[in-house]
């Protein structure tokens, strides 16, 4: 097969999930014709979106396909995203920096977090728009505290990617959303379950007051299902991010001292799985 054919066939077996196959075929491609920016670049993507993502090999093809064309933005963002990946703080911030992006090396090394971001996260049939702080244009902390079924916590270091989908939200300020491509570091917080009956929205703005004044993320984890609901759900559940179990066992008997009339059913540690 010529290039031609075999890139044609690289993107169908791609779209028919044979990964290892189109791998071969963009590598047989390049064997012909080496100076392929748009074949380096879709070999970088390939190995971008792999399970797990190859990260190494994405950051090579990406910086070839920039040699070969200087001027294609999409590959030095897939560049910066790579480097980040992969700690390569040199090459991330002279990608971010070529793209108007003012970071030094020794500032991604060392990231303060930022404004806020909102993050997609998908595990399986689960996902949940989740808020952060963004430490460089790949990364964010999470401030918030996910769904445990989405195994990422709060306090997880994030890679996104580049391009936004959709907005959501917050206080009348809409902020786009950011894919997630994989956790870049762990956190160290531990999100516990709270079970509870709890009578009216006042009862949970008593938590939500408590827990903000203990220094504890807290999330309602039925917040999209109670925001369709007729009316007030009774038995709600509650994600509480914390170092150890004392200060949740300090919350709880706080809201209970506080409304006598909610009613704990569970209390659970929820991630990350102990093992």
């Amino acid at each position: 097969m010529n290039t031609t054919e075999l890139k044609t066939a690289a993107h169908a077996a791609w779209e028919e999930g044979d990964l290892a196959q189109a791998e071969q075929h963009f590598l047989a491609a390049l064997a012909i014709d080496e100076q392929d920016a748009q074949t380096h670049y879709d070999l970088a993507l390939l190995y971008k979106n792999s399970e797990p993502s190859n990260w190494p090999l994405a950051q090579r093809h990406n910086a070839r396909a920039l040699a070969l064309k200087p001027d294609d933005e999409a590959a030095r963002w897939n560049l910066g995203i790579a480097a980040t990946a992969n700690r390569d703080w040199e090459t991330a911030a002279q990608a971010w920096r070529a793209l108007a992006l003012s970071y030094s090396a020794g500032q991604l090394a060392q990231p303060v977090p930022g404004e806020l971001v909102a993050i997609r996260i998908r595990v399986g049939k689960h996902q949940e728009v989740v808020f952060g702080q963004r430490l460089d244009p790949a990364r964010a902390l999470v401030t918030g505290v996910p769904i445990p079924d989405l195994e990422i916590g709060h306090g997880d270091i994030l890679l996104l990617d580049a391009v936004p989908r959709g907005e959501r939200q917050l206080d009348g300020v809409a902020y786009p959303v950011y894919e997630v491509l994989e956790r870049w570091q762990h956190g160290t917080h531990a999100t516990y379950v709270i079970e509870a009956e709890v009578p009216d929205s006042l009862a949970q703005d008593t938590l939500l007051e408590l827990a903000a004044k203990a220094g504890l993320p807290i999330a309602d984890l039925d917040f999209n299902v109670a925001s369709e609901a007729p009316k007030w759900l009774l038995v709600r559940q509650y994600g509480v991010a914390a170092l150890e179990d004392q200060p949740v066992a300090d919350l709880i008997a706080a809201w209970l001292k506080a409304r006598g009339d909610v009613v704990i059913r569970d209390v659970y540690f929820a991630y990350p799985d102990e093992e």
